[in-house]
Order: structure tokens, then C-alpha cells, then sequence
């Protein structure tokens, strides 16, 4: 049975990746952030910024796959703090690249970067010009290419390219969920109804989690090592659309402002992909349609409220 040591399993994403590793062969090593461990499960505690730790939980674990998702997600985030973004986004990889090769072993290790890395664009390609607009963005390809240079040491490597995807349990610091929370709180009373939003013209692909999930199980199965892979649908929705979509789902109505705060100077317009690479080697295709994500997202805020 080979182990799978998963980072970032307490996650928005990596809750969601845990449970269904569950239904494979593989011995999974859950890990966490020692101050986010969660109360319920076994987890084992690890700040990936910490050499020595990181050494010991890898060495005692012996995993044959790490998939690291661990990392600072947020684009905000990222230019608030950029030093806990560079700091957990590279050097938390290179630790855990640097512990996988003192194993003595083949390692597999699946990289979850990002689409950010591409700068905006339609359809874009694998293939497609590194434009970096974040800090996130920066430590994402800082973090690919430390990956790509472990390469040498025995790491079979895989870089995934998720483009956005949202879902339940995903933070307010990201916009749908954002909306999502302050309709629950205007159908419970708690503010008046009225929205504050940045820009309402960006399109994404706004993909459903258990989907792109399901897309990380299959690149443990199927991906060949040493490539990059886009998980995309190319399937691009506005904000606005996103907000006429809430809307028609909400139990009140509500005005829609726009907050200059909210709108961010790098804000990319359009950001969409090709999946066409990875699905030739997985099957995969996104199946969840755009209008479920937000109706499971806003019942998920109402129970918060």
C-alpha cells in the first residue's frame, strides 16, 4: 500500500481531497498547520516553514506521494502580507522537496499552483506566456520552478494549474463566498440589503471544488510525471451573472454597491483555460453546473448566519 502525505488537508480544498482519498488503496498521512489542527480526526501537526519539522514528520511518514496544498490562496491575502505568502508558498515547498530526497526513493510530488501565474486570457494553454500580477502569483511559479529543479534529486514531479473554483467551506476572503455571507446576513436580518462588491466584470471560470477534487484523484492515477497540467473547465462566468444568480435565489432583495476598496488595481478581466491536455490523459471534464455551486454556497452561508 503506498502512503500519500497530504498538506493543507484542514483546508477549504484539502478537506474536501481528504475525504475522498478515503475511498482509494492509499495509506493517507494527513498534515496541518499545528495551530489550524481540527478537533475532530487524526492529523498530524506540521508548519512546512520549519526545516527540522518538516524533516521529521516526512522521514517518519516515508510517504511514496506528497500532494501539497498547503499554501497561502488568497490574492488579497497575498499583497497584505507578503511575507507569510513567500514565506509558506516557497519556502514551505522547497522544505518539504528537501526532506522528500533524503527519503532514498522515488518520490511523487504534486504541486498545486495556479492559474494566477498566467496574468489573464481566454483559453489559455499551458503553453501560454508567465505574466505575474500578485504576489501570489510570484510565489506560485517561484514554487514550480524549485520543483522543477528537484526534478534531479529523484522527485517525480507534477504541476497542476487549478483555474478558480469555490464551493462551501471556502473563506469570505474570496468573492462568491463574500457575496454568499452577506446575503445569508441580510436574510437574517443582521445588515440592511444591501451588497458591497468590487468589480462586477470579471469573468472566471468559478468552478464547483467537489469537481476539481475529483480532477487531483485522477492526476494521482493517471498524469505522467514531469509535466504541467491546467485543471479547467473553459467555461467562463461573470461576476454579474454570478450576482443575478444569487439573487433569483435569495429570500429578500437587495441593492448591489460597488466598494472602491474592493476593487483591486491588478484585478484581471477575463482569466479561462484549456483543459484539453489533462483530460486527454484523465477523462476528466467539470460537471457541476454554475448555478449549483452558488445555491450550495448560499446554503451554506444561511447555516452560518
Amino acid at each position: 500500500m503506498k502512503t500519500i502525505l497530504l498538506t493543507g488537508s484542514e483546508g477549504f480544498v484539502g478537506s474536501y481531497f481528504l475525504k475522498l482519498l478515503k475511498e482509494t488503496l492509499l495509506k493517507i498521512v494527513p498534515v496541518c498547520y499545528p495551530l489550524l489542527r481540527p478537533k475532530r480526526g487524526k492529523y498530524v501537526p506540521l508548519d512546512i516553514m520549519n526545516m527540522d519539522m518538516t524533516r521529521t514528520v516526512v522521514k517518519s511518514n516515508k510517504p511514496d506521494i506528497i500532494f501539497h496544498l498547503a499554501a497561502v490562496s488568497s490574492v488579497a491575502k497575498s499583497f497584505r502580507d507578503r511575507p507569510l505568502t513567500y514565506g509558506t508558498n516557497i519556502t514551505g515547498t522547497m522544505n518539504l522537496l528537501e526532506a522528500a530526497q533524503t527519503l532514498g526513493k522515488p518520490v511523487r510530488f504534486v504541486f498545486v499552483s495556479t492559474c494566477e501565474v498566467y496574468g489573464g486570457g481566454e483559453n489559455l494553454t499551458e503553453t501560454a506566456p508567465i505574466a505575474l500580477k500578485s504576489p501570489y502569483a510570484v510565489s506560485k511559479y517561484a514554487a514550480e520552478l524549485i520543483v522543477r529543479d528537484y526534478a534531479a534529486s529523484g522527485i517525480e514531479f507534477v504541476i497542476l494549474r487549478p483555474f478558480n473554483h469555490t464551493g462551501p467551506g471556502q473563506s469570505d476572503d474570496f468573492v462568491l463566498p463574500t457575496i454568499a455571507r452577506q446575503i445569508a446576513e441580510i436574510e437574517k436580518g443582521k445588515r440592511p440589503p444591501l451588497i458591497e462588491v468590487g468589480n462586477t466584470d470579471i469573468k472566471r471560470e468559478f468552478m464547483n471544488v467537489t469537481d476539481v477534487v475529483q480532477a487531483y484523484k485522477l492526476a494521482l492515477e493517471k498524469s505522467p510525471a514531469g509535466d504541467t497540467y491546467n485543471i479547467a473547465s473553459g467555461s467562463a462566468h461573470s461576476l454579474t451573472r454570478g450576482i443575478e444568480i444569487l439573487k433569483s435565489l435569495a429570500r429578500v432583495k437587495f441593492d448591489v454597491k460597488t466598494d472602491p476598496n474592493r476593487v483591486r488595481k491588478t484585478d484581471i478581466p477575463v482569466l479561462t483555460g484549456s483543459g484539453k491536455k489533462f483530460s486527454q490523459f484523465t477523462g476528466w471534464q467539470a460537471k457541476i453546473p454554475f448555478a449549483k455551486t452558488l445555491e450550495d454556497l448560499l446554503n451554506f452561508w444561511r447555516a452560518q448566519a
